[in-house]
C-alpha cells in the first residue's frame, strides 16, 4: 500500500510539473501574440497605413522550415473590410472573376471603362464582374528601425510541440466564429481596429486575447471568456447592443 501511494504521489507530482511547463508555454505564445497585435497597431499609425494581423489556424506542419501562425502585414488600397471576406484569395478564383467581368464588358460600348493603364484596366475588370480582391494589396510588413533587425518580416509560430494551438477566433466582420482556415485582425492609422477575440489553448488551459474596436487596445486574459457576445456586441458607450454595429 505505501509503495502504491508512493507511485501514485509521483504520478501526480509528475503530470503537475508537465502542466506547470505547459502553461508556461501557453503563457508566454499569447503575451507575444498580444504584443505583435499591439505593434501592428502602433506600425499602422506610424506608417498611416491599413495593417493587419493575418491568424493560420491551418499552420503547416512543425517540422517546416518556415511555418508562420500569424504575420502581420501591411496593406495599400481601398481600406474598407468585407464582410466574411477571403483572406487569401486563390489565382483561379481571379481569373474567373476576371472572365466573368470581359464578358459584361463586351456588352458595353467600346469606350466606356476605358482606361490607358493595364493595372487600372484589370482592377475595373474585376469590379464589373463584383469581385473586389485587387482593391487591397496586402504584403508582409517589414520595419528595420523598431521592428526585427534588418526589416524581418513580423511573422511567428506558436509552440505547436507542446500543444499549443489557436482554439477559436472571433472578428467583428465574419458572422461565425473561425475555427480553421485564416483570418485576419485589422488596425487603422485611426488607432481604432476591427473588434476580435482570440483563444490560445494547450489542450486544458485557455489564454484569451482581446481586441477593442475604438481604440484598438490589446487585451489579455487567462481563461476563456464565458460569453463572446458580450465583448462583440459591446459598443462604444460600454452598452451591449442587440446586434453587431456592422449589422446596424
Amino acid at each position: 500500500m505505501i509503495v502504491i501511494a508512493i507511485i501514485g504521489a509521483g504520478a501526480f507530482l509528475l503530470r503537475a510539473g508537465l502542466r506547470a511547463i505547459t502553461k508556461a508555454d501557453l503563457v508566454e505564445d499569447a503575451t507575444e501574440l498580444a504584443a505583435i497585435l499591439k505593434r501592428a497597431s502602433q506600425l499602422s499609425i506610424e506608417h498611416g497605413e491599413l495593417h493587419r494581423v493575418v491568424l493560420d489556424l491551418d499552420a503547416l506542419h512543425p517540422e517546416a522550415e518556415q511555418r508562420y501562425d500569424y504575420i502581420v502585414e501591411q496593406c495599400q488600397g481601398d481600406a474598407a473590410i468585407a464582410r466574411n471576406e477571403e483572406v487569401r484569395t486563390d489565382e483561379e478564383t481571379v481569373k474567373k472573376a476576371a472572365d466573368r467581368g470581359r464578358q459584361k464588358m463586351n456588352q458595353l460600348p467600346e469606350d466606356a471603362l476605358a482606361v490607358g493603364d493595364a493595372d487600372a484596366a484589370m482592377k475595373r475588370t474585376l469590379a464589373v464582374a463584383g469581385h473586389h480582391v485587387a482593391d487591397r494589396k496586402c504584403a508582409p510588413a517589414s520595419d528595420g528601425f523598431t521592428g526585427d533587425v534588418h526589416g524581418k518580416t513580423w511573422g511567428r509560430a506558436l509552440r505547436v510541440r507542446q500543444g499549443i494551438k489557436f482554439k477559436q477566433v472571433w472578428v467583428q466582420h465574419r458572422d461565425e466564429r473561425v475555427l480553421k482556415g485564416q483570418v485576419a485582425i485589422y488596425f487603422f492609422p485611426t488607432g481604432s481596429a476591427t473588434k476580435s477575440i482570440v483563444e490560445l489553448s494547450d489542450g486544458s488551459e485557455t489564454y484569451t486575447i482581446l481586441v477593442h474596436g475604438l481604440t484598438g487596445r490589446v487585451e489579455l486574459r487567462d481563461g476563456a471568456v464565458r460569453d463572446p457576445e458580450d465583448h462583440m456586441l459591446r459598443n462604444v458607450m460600454g452598452d451591449k447592443d442587440a446586434k453587431r454595429e456592422t449589422d446596424k
